[in-house]
C-alpha cells in the first residue's frame, strides 16, 4: 500500500526525481511505497506493479 507525496520545491530549486521503474521525471506527485525495507518512488501505482512483477524478479535472477 502506497501513499501520494506532493513535491513543493521553491521556485529557484531544480528538482529532478525519476520514477524508480520507468525513469520518467516526476515533477509534482510521487507514489511512495516500501520495497525490501527501503523507500521507492514511482510515477504511478501502475509503475509500482510493473516494478514488483518484472524488475524485482529480474534483479533476483541476476544475483
Amino acid at each position: 500500500m502506497g501513499t501520494w507525496r506532493e513535491q513543493t520545491p521553491a521556485v529557484w530549486e531544480t528538482v529532478v526525481t525519476p520514477c524508480d521503474c520507468c525513469g520518467q521525471v516526476v515533477a509534482k506527485r510521487l507514489w511512495i511505497v516500501e520495497v525490501d525495507g527501503g523507500e521507492r518512488r514511482f510515477c504511478s501505482p501502475e509503475c509500482e506493479d510493473l516494478y514488483r512483477e518484472y524488475v524485482l524478479p529480474r534483479k533476483a535472477a541476476d544475483r
